[in-house]
């Protein structure tokens, strides 16, 4: 009989335990894992076992990106603790603990931050928060996302701008110390941005309303100041009155919003849709005018694929502009078109007008159309028979209409169906909307 094997143990050898534990890992793994991690479940590996007791300390690149409802101390704790450069760092603020940012932000700038965000809590009853101006001294910004407060000017000697900055998101900030000059002073210190975001800013001459027009500034009592930004490739602003605002040509745009509620009258917009001209996507809050603010609008938008506009169909100038842009965009595929409800159409515009506008080549790649808050008031369905007949790649158009109109569904797609078709393939889709 052959002797028994010795029974194997089934705990491990000490050699073999240790060659699989966290404490057997490199320095350099423990804190490339750490830093994967949010800021919160960072900290908590301090709990793992010893050897990630302080890891978090020192973990390269953790962000500092505290989620809703935590509380500024914890913040406090972190970047006391945190000897790293910080890669990130981003937190909503509520009223109370506004003051906390003044304390971040110069230390932020210490500790080189490429990222920051910082949100604070806006509202009728909540004044703006005044940003620290040390937040000049973050050099090293990437991105700043910056939302429901004040902008200082910068310190003397100081430049306004971020040498190393390629997004720029403002949201209820405002520039009361100078102006529409210093955004744009911010602006054209900042020579890498890519991206940038101007949505509903304010600046000191929005509560001067007494104040007379002088030369060289707009209807709305703003100087003429100029967005400088060559590597610029998408752009977004919206805002209640026009500020002021110009354009230098963008090269490399990409992506544009434009909406405002209130144009200056004075505003060129085919100077404006020129500087624009290389853009692949457009969204526009057409001007509401009595003449048409296109045209004469020569310039081609080859690169255009997505067009988003905001307008009416009440008139003939207002027709004619969105007309306008069509003609000039060959290699348009998408439309979506946004109507301004509170109008009303007192002007009718034929088919046979809209035809007479159209040239060989135009909408010859459109291959989606939506049409939201429809009225279903005769230019729009002029409108809709005429692309209709003249978009012979087209795929769907979809229309969604206003709870209250003229006609009911049923009879919409009877009189749709009467339309000529340049595209066989071409559906119909019939939705609702409802004004809140």
């Amino acid at each position: 009989m052959e002797a028994s094997s010795p029974r194997r143990n089934s705990r491990q050898a000490p050699a073999e335990e240790s060659e699989t534990s966290l404490d057997s890992l490199p320095p350099e793994i423990h804190g490339r894992i750490v830093s994967l991690l949010p800021v919160r479940d960072a900290v908590r590996t301090s709990a793992v076992c010893r050897a990630w007791r302080r890891i978090w300390e020192s973990a390269p690149g953790l962000a500092h990106d505290w989620g809703y409802g935590a509380g500024p101390a914890h913040a406090d704790a972190v970047l006391a603790r945190y000897t790293r450069p910080v890669r990130s760092f981003g937190f909503d603020l509520h009223k109370p603990s506004f003051r906390r940012a003044d304390d971040w932000v110069p230390l932020l700038a210490g500790k080189g931050v490429q990222m920051l965000r910082l949100h604070f809590s806006y509202g009728r009853n909540i004044d703006p928060h005044y940003l620290d101006e040390s937040i000049f001294n973050c050099r090293d910004l990437t991105r700043l996302d910056l939302i429901g407060c004040e902008i200082p000017a910068a310190p003397v000697g100081r430049l306004a701008g971020f040498p190393n900055l390629t997004e720029l998101y403002l949201y209820h900030v405002g520039f009361l110390d100078n102006g529409v000059r210093g955004l744009e002073a911010m602006i054209a210190g900042s020579p890498l941005l890519q991206l940038l975001w101007l949505d509903k800013l304010w600046f000191p001459e929005d509560e001067d309303e007494d104040k007379d027009v002088e030369e060289g500034e707009d209807d709305h009592g703003f100087g003429r100041w100029i967005i400088r930004a060559p590597n610029l490739r998408d752009l977004s602003i919206v805002c209640d009155d026009d500020n002021g605002w110009h354009i230098e040509e963008l090269l490399y745009i990409e992506k544009v919003e434009i909406r405002s509620d209130n144009y200056a009258t004075d505003r060129d917009f085919l100077k404006l849709l020129t500087s624009v001209s290389r853009v692949r996507e457009l969204c526009l809050k057409m001007p509401l005018r009595a003449s048409s603010a296109l045209e004469g609008l020569s310039c081609s938008f080859v690169n255009l694929k997505s067009l988003s506009l905001h307008t009416n169909f009440c008139s003939l100038p207002t027709i004619l502009s969105t007309l306008c842009l069509l003609k000039n965009a060959p290699n348009l595929e998408e439309l979506s078109i946004q109507i301004l409800y509170d109008n009303l159409q007192y002007e009718e515009v034929g088919v046979d007008l809209l035809n007479a506008q159209w040239t060989d080549g135009s909408l010859a790649k459109l291959k989606n159309v939506s049409m939201h808050m429809a009225t279903r008031e005769s230019n729009e369905m002029h409108f809709i028979e005429f692309v209709m007949s003249k978009a012979r790649r087209l795929e769907e158009f979809c229309i969604r209409t206003v709870e209250h109109c003229s006609k009911s569904s049923k009879e919409l797609l009877v009189e749709i169906a009467k339309y000529g078709r340049a595209s066989p393939q071409a559906e119909v889709v019939l939705g609702m909307e409802f004004i809140v």
